[in-house]
């Protein structure tokens, strides 16, 4: 492993006695399934996942409820049977979205390549200044580890990660990003991917989700208040270049493409246009945004907050919180 934090590396994860314990017998053969499935038609893996998702459509109230506030809010002409339509197809993609990860961390690189069917604006990458860092922005999806793995065959990138509850799922993940990721480091190292991107490499970020007030902005996001982190707007400010990159998937496949943000000009003008783009790219196939984070979870002063209480998950967050004391 590289240990100039300078440069990207990948942490290796080590195997621990710890990933045998009883607890996570389900997630080995849960993880071993969706492992096999990998060798079926892709038609196939689409029809299983229908399948899984209309099931957690069905047993994650909360998510569910979630992703309906999201879809309302965003989407105020659709009416009831609109957002419920766009609903159900969004849990289907969420459950296609299960088996694809297989496809991701375990596909050979030919059979990733037969799945993208375009890549426009790739090029951007190729007129840039050699030595000058990109900052790549995409969204979370449903698809997002083959999103990574079909722009890592395109361009070299480094990303960041965020560390799973599930002990054998980090693992697993880790594992197999190194092997198509130049550089991958956790969420909690945010000084190190800064000192990457400024020594001219290209690092991939999603900075679509509400990461809290204390370093963001609020900024529309389809008209409605968003906190908007501002670590993209800081970087152009001091010159490195944004790129903003979707993935979309439709029945012939998937595809790529690739956009510069303007350069800084003032406070949000980076952060406004990354909203606009990131608005275009769900516009293009809303049913594979993640719909189920919660976007709008940070309001404004005086705004009173958009989501019901989830009490059972806020318990388990206090009681991990508590652990680490």
């Amino acid at each position: 492993m590289n240990t100039d934090h300078s440069t990207p590396h990948n942490q290796d994860p080590k195997f621990k006695l710890l990933l045998l314990n009883p607890k996570y017998l389900p997630t080995w053969l849960g993880m071993g399934f969706i492992y096999l499935c990998k060798f079926l038609p892709y038609k196939f893996i689409m029809f299983l996942g229908t399948l899984l998702g209309y099931l957690l459509l069905r047993v994650s109230p909360h998510r569910k409820q979630i992703a309906k506030t999201n879809m309302q809010l965003c989407f105020p002409e659709k009416n009831e049977e609109e957002i419920y339509d766009l609903l159900k197809s969004h849990f289907k993609n969420m459950g296609i979205g299960v088996f694809e990860i297989a496809i991701a961390w375990w596909s050979s690189a030919r059979a990733i390549d037969k799945l993208k069917v375009s890549s426009k604006n790739v090029n951007i990458f190729k007129e840039l200044d050699k030595d000058q860092g990109v900052l790549i922005l995409i969204k979370h999806s449903t698809h997002v580890e083959l999103d990574v793995r079909l722009m890592a065959q395109e361009i070299e990138l480094g990303g960041m990660y965020k560390h799973q509850s599930n002990a054998v799922m980090n693992y697993f993940m880790i594992r197999a990003r190194n092997k198509y990721v130049a550089g991958a480091i956790d969420n909690h190292q945010a000084k190190e991917a800064i000192q990457w991107i400024k020594n001219g490499h290209r690092f991939l970020y999603a900075a679509d989700q509400d990461y809290g007030e204390k370093n963001s902005q609020f900024i529309p996001f389809f008209g409605v208040d968003a906190a908007t982190i501002t670590f993209p707007e800081r970087l152009s400010k001091s010159g490195v270049k944004i790129v903003m990159a979707n993935v979309s998937r439709n029945k012939k496949g998937f595809h790529l493409e690739f956009h510069e943000i303007s350069d800084y000009k003032e406070k949000g003008s980076v952060l406004k246009e990354v909203n606009e783009f990131y608005e275009k790219f769900v516009l293009n196939s809303p049913e594979n945004f993640l719909w189920t984070h919660r976007r709008f979870k940070s309001r404004p002063p005086g705004e009173a907050p958009i989501y019901s209480e989830w009490k059972s998950r806020e318990k388990r967050r206090k009681k991990k919180r508590e652990s680490r004391q």
